[in-house]
């Protein structure tokens, strides 16, 4: 699904915002996991410091987690301080479905905040024995994130505001992601006229959740393809407004040519006897002859255009 590695300092909200908005994605129905870095210290990570080298271990061990994660359908926050800018890329490159998102929070409100005592700890005299060396952003380094996907800053923003920026952002990568994934099915045609044999065979992918592509084969209008390309993207048109259908218009190819292991799926169906019997061919002749015959085989939102361009 996704994986969202957030970056920031410690007490910026990562977890705060993480459980949040884990709570409303759940709500709507999605499988949500939370990469707690903490939580993952004491047991994955448990075998390394805080040294560059060990934190960048740290995220590529968790990002390995959130990926597997993510590949299976899971939205996956991984909420850590993740300090270093190649490392975060590095993560991303292993995966589209990886984003970044900064948790930006000025030092002196997390200051202020010190939900944990550690920056107190990290101020005390070098001589204190409980001095905290190695926090991000105070006597150890934090490299800002050079493009991050989004930019959340709590020290501006309710919390509430923070948690909407993140689920949204979520929820439109999500709605993005849907819609690449969702390869079109492909329909060639003269559809001289479009009759409900052929609705019936765009119908079998409409029924899959599957958007349909019909191309009009763009011929010479004759006796046994009367209508133009224009006048049948027409009758397309309406026919499937509002639905997941789109229509354009191709040459008046020679053949269909695919090689080996191209990635098509190619599909022959069978229609019922009532459907298989339907000709383009009777349909013009009944109208031609001035018979209703016609209509019992042709979606009656489509009839006054027919009756339009193929009573003449």
């Amino acid at each position: 699904m996704i994986l969202i590695q957030h970056t920031g300092l410690s007490g910026s909200g990562k977890t705060t915002l993480s459980i949040n908005v884990q709570r409303e994605l759940r709500k709507l129905g999605f499988k949500v996991e939370i990469i707690d870095g903490d939580v993952y210290r004491e047991i994955l990570c448990k075998d390394l410091g805080f040294s560059k080298e060990d934190r960048c271990e740290n995220i590529r061990r968790l990002g390995f987690v959130g990926i597997t994660l993510a590949n299976n359908g899971v939205i996956v926050l991984l909420a850590a301080i993740n300090p270093y800018e190649e490392v975060r890329k590095e993560l991303k490159m292993k995966s589209s479905l990886v984003r970044t998102v900064w948790i930006d929070c000025d030092l002196e409100t997390l200051k202020s905040r010190d939900t944990k005592g550690l920056y107190k700890r990290a101020l005390l005299p070098e001589s204190d024995p409980n001095k905290l060396k190695n926090l991000t952003g105070v006597n150890d380094p934090f490299e800002i994130p050079q493009e991050p996907d989004l930019i959340i800053r709590t020290g501006q923003e309710t919390e509430s505001q923070s948690t909407q920026n993140l689920l949204n952002f979520i929820l439109s990568n999500i709605k993005a992601k849907e819609q690449d994934l969702k390869r079109p099915a492909l329909f060639i045609g003269r559809w001289q006229p479009f009759h409900n044999g052929h609705k019936w065979l765009i119908d079998q992918k409409l029924k899959q959740g599957i958007p349909v592509l019909i191309a009009v084969r763009e011929m010479e209008p004759d006796l046994n393809n009367p209508l133009t390309s224009y006048q049948t993207v027409e009758i397309l048109k309406k026919m499937y407004e509002n639905e997941s259908v789109r229509i354009i218009t191709i040459p008046n190819i020679e053949s269909i040519n695919l090689g080996r292991n191209v990635g098509y799926q190619v599909n022959e169906f069978t229609p019922p006897k009532y459907i298989e019997t339907i000709s383009a061919t009777e349909i013009r002749r009944s109208i031609k002859e001035g018979s209703n015959e016609w209509k019992e085989k042709v979606d009656e939102k489509i009839h006054d255009l027919i009756t339009k361009y193929l009573s003449v």
